[in-house]
């Protein structure tokens, strides 16, 4: 599995985590959007985002694990998702 696979299915998993709260919060937005095609935009996205670059290439020089990784992910996520709106 390659860094771009592996990072789609991490930002896939955030998602999925942070699609219920983001649903209830704006729930005719929520219903219009694909999150198949929210996720393909929010992986593209990271892989553009110097900011994110930087934070896991910081995370991989120090040894963070997995589980680290997809909480900073889940965070890069819930911040994205939160400027959906505007």
């Amino acid at each position: 599995m390659n860094d771009a696979t592996l990072t789609r299915d991490q930002v896939r998993a955030a998602i999925g985590m942070e699609w219920p709260s983001f649903e209830a919060r704006h729930p005719n937005l929520a219903g219009l959007l694909d999150q198949d095609a929210v996720v393909e935009r929010a992986a593209t996205y990271l892989a553009h985002d110097p900011e994110y670059k930087k934070a896991m290439d910081e995370a991989t020089a120090i040894g963070m694990g997995a589980q680290a990784a997809s909480q900073m992910i889940r965070g890069f996520i819930q911040d994205w998702m939160q400027r959906l709106i505007f």
